[in-house]
């Protein structure tokens, strides 16, 4: 790194600590810096439009990622900070997350690819449910920075190819995404819709699962473009095999039409696949509450989903609570400490001064819950809205 850049971005109040990666080819250079008024690391991209190979295309997808970053606002995508002109272009300052790229060439336990999958949907349900929808077009390993942890936090970056969805959107005269991923109509140049990313998503799944590396994801598809996966998974159970099927079937008519109903249908395969275990404690815990505080009842859809509607202040410390449907209950300062409430519905749930030390929320649905002095697992942070 040449002494003239590094004094640039010093009259900028940023200090480069090293690059993180590097296209001269497209004239673009991302740096780890540190932001010198509060100390805080950050991540510059410099586009510099005047090196050889970069071109006006390039210059305006780098345009369009500042001006679609500045609107957003969501915990799973870094935040943007700044953007400034320099001698030979400009430069995006984004708030700097320490994960690293997710990396598929080893194969992920089914869980775990399941957990990517909900924390990557919840995000393209936010920007799905932006006005006009948002359409990233470039959802790929390389795209996604893992940060390990209870619970698992899943970040998406790189919005150059991004493009809102105004419903006119007319195919581009040049084609953007990464081979393997891209879905058929990204492929062929037609119109692109919210099920274009979920093709993407559910190839990077499939690489996940198979640990398929990123440049070889292409080797998957066969001549009539179908994803083939389940021989190099025999025992992936078939609901999920068969959902992963529908993300990255060829025709965008026969996927989920978007990033919600996609959650949704995911999450009623985890609801439907209880172990006997997780059975039995729920019914020990329904003889507790409904000889105690409240009361549990089952689904007529399915023998295996609770649902909790009414138990403010009783012990739940240490009980298996996965996947329940918890929606609109009052749990007012219960004792949920150290309960395992992966994947649980608890929209609009009353959970004022609950105790939620130590529980594992790992793709809890808070939305619209009551938190009002609620103690809450330390790495914990709520999705908005």
């Amino acid at each position: 790194m040449d002494s003239l850049e590094t004094q640039k971005f010093s009259d900028r109040g940023y200090e480069i600590d090293r690059p993180l990666g590097t296209n001269r080819m497209g004239g673009r250079v991302t740096y780890l810096a540190t932001e010198c008024d509060r100390q805080q690391p950050v991540v510059i991209k410099q586009f510099q439009f005047a090196r050889e190979g970069a071109n006006w295309s390039e210059y305006q997808a780098h345009d369009r990622e500042i001006a679609l970053l500045q609107q957003l606002n969501h915990p799973q995508i870094p935040q943007y900070l700044d953007s400034f002109e320099t001698p030979d272009g400009f430069c995006l300052v984004q708030e700097y997350k320490d994960a690293p790229h997710l990396k598929t060439d080893r194969p992920f336990p089914p869980e775990r690819v399941k957990q990517i999958a909900v924390a990557v949907l919840e995000i393209l349900v936010y920007l799905q449910q932006q006005e006009p929808p948002i359409i990233p077009r470039d959802i790929k390993p390389e795209n996604l920075l893992i940060e390990s942890g209870n619970p698992l936090r899943v970040y998406l970056i790189d919005f150059g190819f991004a493009r809102p969805d105004s419903g006119e959107m007319a195919a581009s005269s040049v084609i953007k995404g990464t081979l393997g991923f891209m879905p058929p109509e990204q492929l062929f140049n037609r119109k692109l819709t919210p099920a274009s990313d979920l093709y993407s998503l559910g190839m990077t799944l499939i690489c996940c699962l198979t640990g398929t590396p990123s440049m070889e994801a292409g080797q998957l598809i066969d001549n009539s473009n179908r994803v083939k996966f389940r021989h190099l998974v025999p025992h992936l159970d078939s609901r999920f095999a068969a959902w992963l099927e529908k993300m990255v079937t060829p025709n965008l008519k026969h996927r989920y039409p978007n990033a919600a109903v996609a959650l949704k249908a995911l999450h009623a395969i985890e609801r439907r696949n209880l172990k006997p275990a997780a059975i039995a404690s729920l019914a020990a815990l329904s003889m507790a509450i409904i000889t105690g505080i409240g009361w549990v009842f089952l689904s007529s859809d399915s023998p295996t989903t609770r649902y909790i509607s009414n138990c403010p202040g009783c012990d739940l410390s240490g009980q298996d609570l996965r996947s329940l449907d918890l929606s609109n209950a009052n749990l007012r300062g219960a004792d949920l400490t150290n309960a395992d409430l992966r994947g649980t519905f608890l929209k609009n749930a009353d959970l004022t001064n609950a105790n939620l030390r130590g529980a594992n929320l790992e793709s809890v649905d808070l939305t619209g819950a009551k938190l009002e002095g609620a103690k809450l697992p330390d790495r914990f942070s709520r999705f908005s809205d």
